[in-house]
């Protein structure tokens, strides 16, 4: 069970690492990053759910994204830039390879919910004068007050979204 959350269902039957199963294990670090948890737990996903991948599905499907975003973040983000990232790490771990994005769509989803999220930082914090500043280019690592008037870059490694053989 393990195998198959953390790199996905190619992998378990052939023993072969693919660039679908490297969207998968993407994925589930996308939900353990807004999630806070662990990506597998006999006690911290309630009865009927071993892992996060169930766990984030179940509140998707009921409309209940707040109860999967870590209480940590204190409302600090924007709900419309989380849809984004959660409903795309979703599709990342989708049962079958074929369903998936590739990593390259999955990046520029993140890309999107980044301008999203500092136009709305911006707007929150009154900021208007620092809107000129947003680019097309942000940095996934980076925290709140880091985004306050800072021009960030994000740098795609080409080996990553341009996936090779293996």
């Amino acid at each position: 069970m393990a195998d198959v959350l953390v790199i996905g269902d190619r992998y378990y039957i052939s023993q072969q690492l693919t660039d679908k199963s490297d969207v998968y294990s993407f994925g589930v670090m996308l939900l353990e990053l807004i999630s806070g948890r662990e990506p597998i737990s006999n006690v911290s996903f309630g009865v009927n759910c071993r892992n996060i991948v169930q766990w984030a599905k179940l509140h998707i499907e009921s409309g209940d994204i707040q109860g999967i975003i870590d209480p940590n973040l204190r409302d600090e983000y924007d709900i419309q830039s989380m849809w984004k990232i959660v409903e795309k790490a979703l599709m990342c771990v989708q049962p079958h390879g074929h369903m998936r994005p590739s990593i390259s769509e999955v990046l520029k989803e993140i890309q999107d919910a980044i301008l999203i999220e500092r136009a709305a930082l911006v707007s929150r914090e009154g900021l208007s004068d620092n809107l000129s500043r947003i680019s097309g280019h942000s940095s996934l690592n980076v925290g709140h007050h880091d985004l306050v008037g800072a021009e960030l870059d994000i740098s795609i490694d080409e080996s990553v979204s341009q996936p090779s053989a293996r």
